[in-house]
């Protein structure tokens, strides 16, 4: 991974500039925002120089997960979703796991949880989803995802 990421809690002054990146009409960024300052969630950003090249979204309900995980093309594979991994990882306050579910169909975001101990538990869950793809189509898909956890320790 390039020295110059930074991962961070996202900042109001920040929304434009992922939102100039995100579909027409796709608001994601602005719902995180509204998420995150009901309390309900952080999303964490991965920045190089002033481009979001990935971000997550924390939830902290009756246990913390790690959603919406998401690493623009041109950076798989450089170490941004570890990097995004670890500072959710480091927000997980006093231990306690942290949870992500990762769709059957994708083995290679597998793998990074896996080599970075997750651990599968068996549980899948079927999740359905609006999404707007870069011709600004509003889309549906659904997807079945297991849940693995990591055991996270205090420092």
């Amino acid at each position: 991974m390039s020295d110059d990421v930074e991962v961070r809690r996202l900042a109001e002054a920040e929304i434009e500039r992922i939102e100039a990146d995100e579909p027409p009409g796709q608001g994601f960024v602005r719902a995180m925002w509204e998420q995150q300052q009901s309390g309900y969630s952080v999303l964490l950003v991965a920045w190089e120089g002033d481009r979001c090249v990935g971000s997550g979204q924390l939830v902290s309900t009756s246990h913390a997960e790690l959603k919406n995980l998401n690493v623009v093309a041109t950076h798989r594979g450089l170490g941004v979703g570890s990097a995004l991994i670890a500072a959710a990882e480091a927000r997980v306050a006093g231990g306690g796991q942290l949870a992500v579910g990762v769709a059957e169909d994708n083995p290679r975001a597998r793998a990074l949880y896996e080599r970075l101990g997750y651990v599968g538990t068996g549980e899948l869950s079927t999740v359905t989803y609006e999404y707007v793809d870069a011709d600004g189509v509003r889309r549906t898909a659904t997807e079945v995802d297991e849940t693995l956890v990591k055991v996270i320790r205090r420092p």
